[in-house]
């Protein structure tokens, strides 16, 4: 048997939750004697059921503010207790567990450095746990995250981890690669291709209708009071309208959209459903945000979709959607010029036959499978040779 714990830090939206679930449920099913345990500071840690041989540690949560700091969510108290009560949790957890690997989503020292005891502790202890860094394809602007990691000394440490892996495809340029990762650290660095869930069969619909979906709705009212406009004036005549606001998109906001949405006899409006991935499969399109999860479960279903990422308070979604939008059926809208017209193109563009619409190039969507492949091989020592897949022809 072998045990793992994965850890996602989630202070806010729900993409870190939903591809560490994604891992978990790889890693069990490539081998029935594996376990996780996955611990989350996510408030919607119960939101998604959780497959067989995996359980949930729920860290207390923290959130951030306008300027990006971050502070607790619900306790009282400094956001230095919360990280040491978080801290103490994590480091119980390996010590009781006992995790022949753990796996870090994204965040290299954890939320505000609390992972640091941890791998001062465990960082090529012999008999010790594999440390594994998972980071997703685009981080930020690459100065603003090299200045960052200095900052915070996430560089001197990265050579606590055993292995790296980026979870992208190596032909479209990721942060890693602008930061020249495998040269900078010892650890073997290993492109698996998008972490993309298997999409249910699409099914058929009597009435097409368009998907608006903000992720967890933290900062999607702009995006969704655009498309309310559009409905509006009729530039989404023909397609009816589902809308998920999110469940982190406050009760007054939602209220207002909710009101909105009610006049519309097109349009339908929840805050949260269980079953996005069928949503976003049976849709004509989808208009999202450009966060990690909603775009490669947009991939994956082959659907099209108008990308509007937020650029506050990092780039991430922007420089995503700027790279991938160009060599896929998706489209690429900033939020500023995000109105009924292009809400209205990308509608009937949406109403049109899949086979008339203009085809990408085939991104590789098999991530979830080639972690756990290769977090399920043994341990390689420091000096091992590295299998790092070196990206070839990047895209930009």
């Amino acid at each position: 048997m072998t045990r793992f714990l994965l850890y996602s830090h989630d202070t806010y939206g729900l993409g870190h939750l939903r591809r560490s679930t994604l891992l978990a449920d790889a890693i069990v099913g490539a081998d029935p004697q594996n376990e996780v345990l996955l611990a989350t500071g996510s408030p919607q840690a119960q939101a998604f059921s959780l497959p067989s041989r995996v359980d949930s540690l729920k860290l207390p949560s923290a959130t951030k503010d306008g300027a990006g700091a971050y502070a607790p969510r619900e306790l009282g108290g400094s956001i230095r207790k919360l990280v040491d009560l978080r801290s103490a949790l994590l480091m119980a957890a390996v010590d009781k567990y006992a995790p022949e690997v753990i796996v870090v989503d994204h965040a290299p020292l954890g939320m505000a450095g609390e992972l640091v005891p941890l791998l001062d502790r465990h960082a090529k202890r012999r008999g010790g746990p594999r440390l594994v860094l998972g980071l997703r394809d685009i981080i930020d602007d690459p100065e603003k995250v090299d200045h960052d990691w200095q900052r915070a000394g996430v560089w001197e440490r990265l050579d606590c981890y055993d292995d790296i892996l980026v979870y992208g495809d190596p032909r479209i340029l990721t942060t890693a690669t602008e930061l020249d990762l495998p040269s900078r650290v010892d650890a073997a660095v290993t492109y698996t291709g998008y972490v993309a869930p298997v999409m249910p069969v699409p099914v058929t619909q009597d009435e097409p209708f368009l998907l608006v979906t903000p992720g967890g709705g933290g900062d999607g009212q702009a995006m969704l009071r655009c498309y309310l406009d559009a409905v509006e004036a009729g530039a989404t005549a023909g397609l009816r309208s589902v809308i998920v606001s999110g469940p982190l998109m406050s009760s007054m906001l939602r209220d207002e959209l909710v009101d909105r949405a009610r006049r519309s006899p097109s349009v339908e409006i929840s805050s949260f459903s269980d079953d996005m991935r069928a949503l976003i499969a049976s849709a004509a399109g989808v208009v999202s945000m450009a966060g990690y999860n909603t775009v490669v479960e947009e991939l994956s279903a082959d659907v099209p979709a108008l990308l509007v990422p937020r650029c506050r308070p990092r780039l991430e979604q922007h420089i995503r959607a700027c790279r991938i939008a160009p060599h896929t059926r998706m489209q690429h809208c900033p939020i500023e010029k995000l109105d009924v017209d292009a809400i209205g193109q990308f509608a009937a563009r949406a109403s049109q036959p899949r086979h008339a619409r203009r085809q990408g190039i085939p991104i590789r969507l098999d991530g979830a499978a080639t972690a756990a492949d290769l977090l399920g091989r043994p341990h390689r020592t420091h000096c091992s040779p590295s299998p790092t897949l070196e990206p070839a022809g990047a895209l930009p």
